[in-house]
């Protein structure tokens, strides 16, 4: 028996069909298989295992002999491979050498997993190990033995969301992502440099997330990131990021304080694609924590919009201060204002004191500042408030 004697596309064609109609776990179990390491058959927009589709293709056109199992080659996969690409098939290598081959495989690994959807638009957990777009129990899959021929960090490959903690830092565009903090302080720090790797490389990741006994699978980028907060910025889709935020480059484009360019309805529901950016802008700009209360402790600090996003206000940094939650909550009801003159805190007439509201640092101390213009603005809208009594 040898795998030489496969010289029937056909064959080849109906083991792909009864891969498709199994799943691969259940093909490969029932034909003594272990996933591919390297080597895949890609048709249709779909990966398979290159050995395995050969073997039983082999079967098939020796119904008498039946299926190879993976201990009756004969050549191994250089043999397999080159039977596989006489017949037409195309033969795909994952161990990448270059970041335009890595940017390759991976898209053609989107690609699978696209294909392989349940009506749900979910995919079997075997389906996302089999191709490498997940592989670990940690957050963050890094694949370091074939990811770091193409970075010697490493290169991040997916990104796992239980939907444990900080559900709301995701949504349909995109999500803020935090570092691990683990007892293995050494190998959080790799995996993060693998991450930040996958961002100045432009090489998309994997999101998943588990939902019952299947995977929600996403194509992302890491567009920026801010190592005070321990946060990447993920976003979804099938365009890489024009401009990696690694720091701070609010003073370098003319400001607008006007034109927020990602607000859209949905129904009776209101998307912000950018806030997320806008608050890995605005930390970057002054650091997570809140100028006015002291309180530098990053989960409790949000990006606070000068001029509101509600009004057109532009996710520009300048147009912003980080603010603790409840700081920013008394600043949207208008309980107080920033004076672009003195760059101190003014409370209303007849509302909460200064001590009351927590702000124990009333003056603007910081090596960056707002712009005046979003200063001016947000100070004359307030005093209309006190002025008419709303």
């Amino acid at each position: 028996m040898k795998i030489q004697d496969l010289t029937d596309a056909g064959a080849v064609e109906k083991a792909l069909a009864e891969f498709d109609d199994r799943g691969g776990l259940a093909f490969r179990k029932r034909y003594e298989f272990g996933p591919s390491a390297r080597y895949y058959l890609s048709h249709a927009g779909r990966l398979y295992d290159a050995k395995a589709i050969a073997g039983v293709a082999y079967g098939y056109q020796h119904p008498a002999t039946g299926a190879l199992n993976n201990k009756q080659f004969d050549g191994g996969e250089a043999a397999t491979n080159k039977v596989l690409r006489r017949l037409g098939f195309t033969i795909v290598d994952n161990q990448s050498k270059t970041v335009d081959e890595e940017r390759s495989w991976r898209l053609l690994v989107w690609a699978d997993l696209t294909n392989r959807r349940n009506e749900d638009g979910l995919v079997t957990p075997d389906a996302v190990r089999s191709v490498g777009a997940y592989g670990s129990f940690r957050g963050i899959w890094v694949d370091s033995a074939r990811t770091k021929k193409v970075h010697p960090a490493g290169v991040a490959v997916g990104l796992k969301h239980t939907g444990q903690h900080y559900p709301d830092e995701f949504s349909d565009t995109g999500a803020l992502y935090h570092y691990p903090i683990t007892r293995r302080p050494g190998q959080d720090l790799s995996e993060v440099n693998a991450t930040k790797a996958a961002a100045e490389l432009k090489l998309p990741v994997f999101v998943i997330n588990e939902v019952g006994d299947y995977r929600g699978v996403r194509l992302a980028w890491v567009e920026g990131w801010e190592d005070e907060s321990h946060l990447f910025l993920v976003r979804f889709g099938e365009a890489p990021p024009e401009r990696i935020i690694d720091r701070d480059r609010s003073d370098e484009e003319p400001f607008s304080l006007e034109g927020n360019r990602s607000r859209k309805r949905r129904g009776s529901v209101t998307v912000r694609p950018d806030q997320a950016r806008f608050k890995i802008e605005v930390f970057r700009r002054y650091g997570p924590y809140c100028p006015l209360s002291g309180i530098a402790v990053p989960e409790m600090i949000e990006a606070a919009h000068l001029r509101g996003d509600a009004d057109g206000g532009s996710s520009d940094a300048r147009n912003g201060l980080p603010m603790n939650a409840a700081l920013h909550r008394a600043f949207d009801a208008h309980l107080f204002a920033i004076n672009p003159d003195t760059l101190t805190a003014e409370v209303r007439p007849d509302g909460p004191t200064l001590d009351e509201l927590g702000i124990v640092k009333p003056t603007l101390n910081l090596p960056r500042l707002p712009h005046r213009d979003a200063l001016a603005w947000r100070y004359a809208e307030w005093l209309k408030r006190i002025n008419t009594g709303t």
